[in-house]
């Protein structure tokens, strides 16, 4: 319960307990005022009734028209006369229920009225008693009436009471609630900083230690993201050009190899500048430097319409172009622009081009081929265009096998899959090294073709988002698991890695609200959603977009392929994971000053770091001494 809602119950409570035991006085007193009053005027008309039948003497006709007389005024609940040699009695009484009062009031409101009496004299002798107990009915409808005012009264003093306290606290508790949006945006990873000053002291002091607070931890987070940007720079970027270097394209390119694209396969540059020597002799060391962070720049724009890309320079005179989805017909229009800019850059700085020229090899391979296989094919291409001393370019692209899936035929193996929900969905570890237990289960799933042909996910993925088939199937899929009871999963974390493919699809979005508003509540599990950091980089935005979609269904959210290839991390403070997933040859490849910086900026920011593709115990043993004990990949299987 809020502090506001304690003080608001608290003071509520109080001032009416306060405004009930005044109406509760006020009624007793008028209760007590009433019974008083009707005694003494009883007393008084029993003076009257006793003189009038006094003057009756001893005709009984007489005295009986008077107490009639009297008894009908509805003044009294009984009188009763008799002689003083009781040979005549006579007594008036009314036994009918209270009309006009609830019942329960005449239960609660007890009203015990004295009877009066008084000897009825003629002349010095006394001729008989009179006995006279007023009406309680009449106490009954005025206490009632009474009542009915005061509790309206007490309504309306209670509500207003409550208006004005509603505002008050408000108004005395509006720091409060700034200071509550301040330690729950920090939860976000939100570092806001208070300007509003506080007039209760208390608070004030409060708001002073927040601000202190965020401004200490966003300065950790500033300097952790400016040590490990340096540090990335120092171990990842070529000190001339700010191209990646040798080191990271090689941890970089198993990820971009296997990477999900339309082209089934991509496209890798090898580039050589030939005449490096006569260049630094016509230029001069610095300008030399000059005209290759040119160069750079000229691979830099020609490779811009890519989302996915990697452009390192491997050595003094190499550079390589990674371009995942780049068609072999593209990649040659390519090579030609850069080519064409390459000559200009010559002729700008006035060298003869005859001497100094670029050697392009250009391999185009498939979605299935190992990294050995992408490097020594693009080698065997560069020296093939070295040896072309007309073109100094040559492209080998890798042909299908005569025994693939056409397009068509993949599109009715997943038509009908989509369909008939040939749907198989596989769940695989993520072991906490340290418990031993599981932290959660990462699914992926595999399809048929109806005819006991299974296909994995690796199989059908590059031809569905070819066939424009990858939102329908994720669909289906995450349907599968949303509303089909897994036993697997009861209890348990499960997480989904979303394709970028997936997540460009503008109808999905309404199709995943969709989805979340018929069965999220139905979930015997808590589920996460993973997204490439790549993709996260390159399209914050729309990330954000899904992640606020997540929260809304109390849905967790973590970033897959992480390699720390943004200029900062503020990104990651942005779109709030819970984790992140690094390739276990990034996370040990890294400095111990990077690692440092990782850690705090993670730390900071509330984020596990989970390490993926672990194979054996010495991979394990070494991720242990940098504090990283989750771990997916074949070794969770042995363990």
């Amino acid at each position: 319960m809020t502090l506001f809602k304690q003080m608001a119950l608290a003071i509520s409570l109080m001032i009416i307990t306060i405004l009930g035991s005044v109406m509760v006085i006020n009624f007793q007193s008028a209760k007590t005022d009433m019974i008083e009053s009707i005694y003494q005027t009883t007393v008084n008309n029993i003076s009257s009734l006793a003189g009038k039948i006094s003057q009756a003497g001893d005709d009984t006709t007489l005295i009986t028209s008077i107490i009639d007389a009297e008894f009908d005024s509805g003044y009294y609940k009984k009188i009763s006369y008799t002689a003083n040699d009781t040979t005549f009695k006579y007594t008036q009484e009314d036994n009918e229920a209270v009309h006009g009062v609830p019942t329960w009031f005449i239960t609660l409101t007890t009203v015990k009225l004295p009877s009066v009496s008084t000897d009825v004299s003629s002349g010095w002798s006394i001729i008989g008693k009179l006995t006279v107990l007023a009406d309680s009915a009449i106490v009954y409808k005025s206490l009632y009436k009474t009542f009915i005012k005061l509790l309206f009264l007490f309504v309306i003093f209670v509500a207003l009471s409550l208006i004005i306290l509603s505002i008050l606290l408000s108004y005395i508790l509006k720091p409060l609630k700034r200071i509550q949006n301040q330690a729950e945006a920090i939860v976000r990873n939100e570092f806001v900083i208070e300007t509003k000053e506080p007039y209760t002291t208390e608070f004030k002091e409060v708001s002073h230690a927040m601000n202190t607070m965020v401004k200490k931890v966003e300065e950790i987070f500033n300097k952790a993201n400016e040590a490990a940007k340096r540090n990335r720079e120092l171990l990842y970027n070529d000190p001339i050009t700010k191209l990646f270097n040798r080191r990271y394209l090689m941890l970089k390119l198993p990820e971009l190899i296997a990477q999900e694209n339309r082209a089934y396969g991509g496209t890798i540059m090898f580039v050589a500048l030939s005449g490096a020597q006569i260049l630094n002799e016509t230029l001069g060391r610095q300008e030399a430097d000059k005209f290759f962070c040119d160069l750079a720049e000229i691979f830099k724009e020609e490779c811009s319409g890519f989302d996915e890309k990697l452009i390192a320079r491997v050595n003094g005179t190499e550079f390589t172009l990674m371009l995942p989805a780049c068609e072999a017909f593209l990649a040659q229009d390519l090579t030609i622009n850069i080519y064409e800019n390459f000559l200009e850059l010559l002729d700008n700085k006035g060298i003869d081009n005859s001497s100094i020229f670029l050697d392009i090899g250009i391999y185009r391979y498939r979605a299935d081929a190992t990294l050995s296989e992408v490097l020594t094919r693009a080698d065997d291409a560069l020296t093939k265009a070295k040896a072309d001393e007309r073109q100094h370019i040559y492209v080998y692209e890798e042909k299908e096998s005569a025994q693939a899936l056409g397009k068509e035929a993949w599109r009715e193996i997943i038509e009908n899959s989509i369909s008939k929900k040939h749907f198989f969905l596989k769940f695989w570890p993520t072991l906490d090294t340290n418990t031993k237990h599981i932290n959660h289960k990462v699914m992926t799933f595999t399809i048929n073709d109806g005819k006991k042909n299974s296909f994995y996910y690796g199989d059908f993925i590059a031809p569905a988002i070819n066939l424009g088939l990858v939102g329908k199937i994720y669909l289906v899929a995450l349907k599968e698991l949303l509303s089909t009871p897994h036993k697997e999963l009861e209890g348990s974390v499960c997480s989904i890695r979303l394709s970028n493919e997936f997540l460009k699809d503008k109808k999905v979005f309404n199709e995943l609200s969709k989805l979340f508003r018929l069965y999220a509540k139905t979930l015997s599990f808590k589920l996460y959603f993973e997204v490439s950091d790549t993709f996260a980089i390159n399209n914050t935005a729309t990330i954000k977009g899904f992640v606020d979609l997540f929260n809304r269904y109390k849905f967790g959210f973590g970033i897959n392929s992480f390699t720390g290839e943004s200029d900062d991390f503020h990104y990651l403070k942005e779109l709030n994971p819970e984790f992140i997933k690094a390739d276990v040859s990034f996370l040990l490849d890294q400095s111990k000053e990077s690692l440092n910086a990782l850690e705090v900026v993670t730390k900071s920011l509330g984020i596990e770091i989970i390490a993926t593709f672990v194979k054996n115990e010495e991979e394990l043993k070494a991720l242990k001494k940098i504090n990283i004990t989750k771990i997916q990949g074949p070794l969770t299987e042995k363990l």
